[in-house]
């Protein structure tokens, strides 16, 4: 019976603390090390609305920012428990064997205490002041540590938001000592069967929620907190570093059995040795294949999110800055004044409308032909503009050699059998404005008056505008009309003169014939049409440029060629060479398509269903059914984004969207920086479990150096026979968490960021994982382990040289 008496006194703490000074110290450090990174961890993530807000272009309204926040926060709260967990893990798995080492290295002295009386509360009573007191000294280390490294990288503000964590580090530091607490009380021999049942039993749940994770989390949507999003990071690397840790024991045990037969030292005794002593070294194996399959994880999750988010948001976008006019339309003079924004590299309008396919809507994008490879992003590959508008023009542009500047979009003739073509004719350098002279022939009452000509001109930069032209005399064998070329950026071309008949007394019938057509500043040009009015009907285009002949007018309508999405051609089943009808959202207007080319993603489509055409041909193709066009009502621009505020200033304070990733987005990307502090932070503690593992092996093996020695066995050759196993052992482990790491990398990455990014469109998403960060973390983890390596060999040199055989070797 155990004596009721006290043996817990502050001596005996403090003879049991000096004794053990070292596991102690490692044990402290192993805290310090989890709560720092905790700290850090929650410090990254705690600017993660300063930084959304500051992501916010210019013009961006209040409450849309606030929505954004929103919606960033709940994203962001799903993932931000998966680092937490990892370095709760970590930490957990190295106390607990530290613990246990500790608890080992004190059997004696345990049982020579219990025979004395101390009973089993008193022995857990001591257990606990050990756990607290590490637990304390280790909280206050990290904070100190957490505060230093604020300090170095943000500052006396991060080192402030440090301290204000104290109190997540302290939870963790109770939660290590209860590990700690649990692993100095474990005894019994006797009990190894049901711990075995326990172990097998958890391994088999770590795996089928692992499974379950994978399998789910493709399901996952950001925007709120999910469990799932939470935990499965945290669980398939668990159950990655656990596959890593089987495989390596079959390969230890398979490979210890033909060494019997082997010749010479190193093999057999690294291989027996290692193969004996699995459940110390398994320990260390299992804690270094999880940090280097974190490590992967980690580098993998921030390549990929980087190049996600910035792609998804340059496809949404569509260039590097852009701005939605609608209702209004882009003016030329309005392009032209971007252009000469510093920072601004070049400018165009594009045409964004919503057609409709039968009951689907699809997104369509226009730009001019010459500048769409120029302005339109390519989103890392996802896109490429220049093969984009070669599939809707026929390549004539690149064929010729011509930049489009000067208004010719390229060869008529390269374009398909009933296909729209634009052909503009190009008014000069020189010119100065536009007149014309008709000829009308009336069986009613005379319109002459009422003509209202219109000219469909556009600039240079392939700006679309409609220009009335002022009726300057009127007589019964001519009327003539003049105006002046818009605010705008040349040179100027001509795409469609448009006769329209204002108010009269009674319904005009009769016809309009172009007689000339001249350039103020210029030459006369080669054009000629006539319209009838009949029924009622008051706009007619007189003339187009669809590079048909005159008498064409009157023909049958072409189809626009267009390229269409992946996403557009799997819906309606369509390839290349189908034709399909389609109306314009809104309007009147219909048409029809020639799909000249399927491609994966359209930039800045609104819809993932989109095609994209030139705004010459998509002009053309509504004129050549009617008198109406789809006008330009957004602004493109290629430059920096920081050019965003002179944008908006330009356009009258408008809300600037650019191809960066926008707040939601960039709230989420602080986890990049977390998974990296939390990679880091693994890799601290896993190095000093590791280091704290081997020295335990140095001790339990001790006696072995003599009987070595006495078999002729010098000191340099243990040396080295020591390196050799813990080589086999760590690099082993590193290598199998590399190719763990690898798997869990390919399997997870993609679905994890598409679950915590609301901005990640599935055609942007790629694995790229940030190569040069990873190595580096790989590299300073590999060092570590060498180190230790080099470290143990040179401590067993040293002891082989004076090692005797004693009892305890016998």
């Amino acid at each position: 019976m155990a004596d009721p008496r006290s043996l817990v006194t502050a001596r005996l703490v403090l003879r049991r603390a000096r004794a053990r000074a070292g596991s102690l110290l490692a044990l402290t450090a192993t805290v310090a090390a989890a709560v720092a990174a905790v700290i850090l961890i929650l410090v990254v993530t705690d600017g993660a609305a300063a930084l959304g807000r500051a992501a916010a272009p210019a013009g961006t309204p209040d409450d849309e920012v606030a929505a954004a926040v929103s919606i960033g926060a709940a994203s962001l709260s799903s993932a931000l428990p998966s680092l937490l967990l990892t370095v709760a893990v970590v930490a957990a798995a190295a106390v607990a064997q530290l613990g246990r080492l500790l608890a080992s290295a004190r059997e004696h002295e345990t049982d020579t205490a219990r025979a004395r009386g101390l009973s089993r509360g008193q022995a857990l009573a001591l257990h606990a002041i050990e756990a607290v007191t590490v637990g304390i000294v280790g909280t206050a280390a990290g904070v100190v540590l957490a505060a230093g490294l604020a300090i170095a990288v943000g500052g006396t503000d991060a080192a402030g938001a440090a301290l204000s964590r104290s109190a997540a580090g302290a939870v963790v530091a109770l939660l290590l000592a209860i590990v700690l607490v649990a692993a100095l009380a474990r005894r019994s021999v006797t009990r190894r069967r049901g711990a075995r049942a326990t172990s097998i039993a958890a391994v088999a749940l770590i795996v089928a929620a692992a499974a379950l994770g994978l399998w789910q989390l493709g399901f996952a949507r950001p925007g709120g907190f999910d469990p799932v999003v939470a935990l499965t990071p945290t669980v398939v690397l668990l159950a990655a570093a656990l596959a890593a840790l089987a495989v390596f024991g079959a390969i230890a045990r398979v490979a210890a059995l033909p060494v019997g037969r082997a010749r010479g030292l190193e093999a057999s005794l690294a291989l027996r040795q290692i193969a004996r002593r699995l459940p110390l070294s398994g320990v260390a194996v299992l804690l270094v294949a999880l940090t280097v399959a974190q490590a992967i994880l980690a580098g993998a999750f921030a390549g990929t999110w980087t190049a996600a988010a910035t792609d998804s948001a340059a496809l949404r976008v569509g260039a590097d800055l852009r701005v939605d006019l609608a209702p209004q339309s882009a003016s030329p003079a309005e392009v032209a004044a971007v252009s000469g924004i510093d920072g601004i590299d070049e400018v165009a309008a594009a045409v964004t409308e919503v057609l409709e396919f039968g009951d689907d809507e699809v997104s369509l994008v226009a730009l001019p032909a010459p500048l769409a490879p120029v302005v339109m992003a390519a989103a890392g590959g996802a896109a490429d503009p220049a093969a984009l508008v070669r599939a809707v023009t026929g390549g004539a542009d690149e064929a010729d050699g011509d930049d489009g500047r000067d208004g010719d979009s390229g060869d008529v003739g390269a374009s398909a059998a009933g296909a729209v073509r634009a052909d503009p004719v190009p008014l000069g350098d020189d010119a100065a404005g536009l007149s014309l002279a008709v000829t009308a022939e009336w069986t009613g009452a005379d319109a002459s008056a009422s003509l209202q000509p219109l000219a469909v001109l556009r600039d240079g930069r392939g700006t679309v505008i409609a220009q009335p032209l002022t009726l300057s005399a009127v007589t019964a064998e001519r009327v003539t009309a003049a105006a002046d070329l818009p605010e705008g950026e040349g040179p100027w071309s001509l795409m469609a003169l448009v006769m329209r008949i204002g108010p009269t007394p009674g319904v005009p019938t009769g016809s309009v014939t172009l007689q000339e057509v001249s350039v103020v500043g210029g030459e006369v040009l080669d054009l000629s049409g006539t319209v009838t009015f009949g029924g009622g009907d008051r706009e007619r285009v007189i003339w187009l440029a669809d590079g048909r002949d005159a008498a064409a007018v009157e023909a049958a309508p072409q189809a626009l060629r267009v390229a269409v999405s992946d996403a557009f051609a799997a819906r309606f089943g369509v390839a290349e060479g189908d034709r399909l009808d389609y109306r314009v959202a809104g309007t009147g207007r219909r048409g029809e398509v020639l799909v000249a080319a399927v491609v994966g993603a359209i930039p800045g489509a609104s819809r993932a269903d989109a095609v994209f055409a030139t705004t010459d041909d998509l002009l053309v193709a509504s004129l050549q059914r009617g008198t109406t066009f789809a006008p330009a009502t957004s602004v493109w621009a290629a430059g920096r984004t920081e050019a965003d505020g002179a944008l908006s200033a330009a356009l009258d304070d408008r809300a600037v969207r650019v191809a960066a990733p926008g707040v939601a987005d960039r709230m989420v990307g602080v986890l990049v920086t977390g998974w990296w502090v939390s990679a880091v932070g693994a890799a601290v503690l896993a190095l000093i479990a590791t280091l704290a593992i081997v020295q335990s092996l140095a001790l339990a093996r001790g006696p072995e150096l003599a009987v070595l020695r006495a078999l002729g066995v010098t000191a340099g050759r243990q040396a080295r026979l020591r390196a050799v196993e813990l080589t086999a052992i760590l690099g082993g482990a590193a290598l199998l968490g590399a190719a763990a790491g690898g798997a869990v990398a390919l399997l997870l990455t993609a679905p994890f960021v598409a679950a915590t990014t609301p901005g990640i469109l599935p055609v942007a998403l790629s694995f790229e994982p940030a190569w040069v960060p990873l190595g580096g973390l790989c590299a300073g983890l590999l060092l570590g382990l060498a180190l230790i390596v080099g470290g143990a060999s040179a401590r067993v040199r040293r002891a082989a040289r004076h090692a005797l055989v004693d009892e305890e070797a016998r």
